[in-house]
């Protein structure tokens, strides 16, 4: 897993000194770190150099005007996910039509109140994460957002039971039967994780996609072992229906699961409960067969 980028990154792009000044202290107050841009080229910069989590844009700026600046970004296939919040002087119906349509995704005009303008911005950054964060072949929290409930659950100090669900020799079976039917399969391996986690916590299991047919799923301690077994039993009995193909191509297969508590780990525990799971699946892994790993091992 992949420690998360926490901190949350915004470009002010803001040529009125008292207005970024004031913006930028009511979002820096609030824990967000602002990038200052004095002019629409230097925020296409820092855009690309930073990946910010929402840009502030003004409409009327030096060199390259707001509109121009969000068309740039909307067109361009590595930046048009940055989310953009227009802030202008600019008030009229027409301003703001020409501002959304530009490729603002929000647009506020000065004077504005600082509550509802941080609460925008709150707002927006959440929904955009929720998206970004998402693995695009099963819309499952990815590596990032697993990375940051891991480190809110840790913080509560809450004890819970993780489980790192994984597939053997699953990339051999996608060089057999392509990449399309894998992602079938992942698909629908990720349907059973998430089904079968709603069930035995009654709806409240929070289950994420690593990546390839790596899952995690975060339950109550004492619902780990039933979640464990019921999808090594499920793995077993669906195999044709999880893994199409030839049975040859799939023979190979097996899921293999492993459990770790954060028991006994404090805030900072995120590296070491990541080591518990890291050697309960090398373990799982190195057993070659379908089957669950708790930690401790041994």
């Amino acid at each position: 897993m992949l420690r998360a980028m926490l901190l949350k990154k915004i470009v002010v792009a803001e040529d009125d000194d008292a207005i970024a000044h004031m913006v930028s202290m009511a979002l820096g107050d609030a824990g967000f770190l602002c990038l200052r841009a004095f002019d629409g080229e230097e925020a296409l910069r820092l855009v690309r150099a930073h990946d910010p989590d929402l840009l502030i844009l003004d409409v009327m700026m030096p060199r390259i005007d707001g509109l121009e600046v969000a068309r740039r970004l909307k067109a361009d296939v590595m930046w048009s996910r940055t989310p953009i919040l227009m802030l202008t002087a600019l008030a009229s119906v027409d301003n703001s039509v020409e501002g959304l349509d530009a490729g603002a995704d929000a647009y506020m005009t000065k004077p504005f109140d600082l509550r509802e303008f941080s609460a925008r911005v709150r707002a927006m950054i959440r929904a955009t994460r929720r998206e970004r964060d998402r693995n695009p072949t099963t819309d499952l929290p990815g590596s990032r957002a697993i990375d940051a409930h891991l480190e809110e659950l840790l913080k509560a100090g809450r004890p819970v039971a993780v489980l790192h669900i994984d597939v053997l020799h699953f990339d051999a079976y996608q060089d057999r039967i392509g990449f399309a039917r894998s992602e079938d399969a992942v698909r629908a391996l990720a349907r059973v994780i998430l089904d079968e986690a709603r069930v035995a916590s009654a709806g409240s299991a929070f289950v994420g996609h690593l990546g390839g047919s790596d899952f995690i799923a975060v339950t109550a301690v004492d619902q780990a072992p039933v979640l464990a077994a019921r999808l090594l039993e499920l793995a077993r009995g669906k195999r044709d229906e999880l893994f199409p193909g030839d049975p040859a191509d799939s023979e190979k297969l097996a899921v293999v699961i492993a459990v770790a508590s954060t028991d006994g780990l404090g805030p900072q525990g995120f590296d070491q409960l990541g080591r518990r799971l890291g050697q309960a699946m090398r373990v799982a892994k190195d057993a070659g067969t379908a089957g669950c790993v708790t930690w401790p091992v041994g």
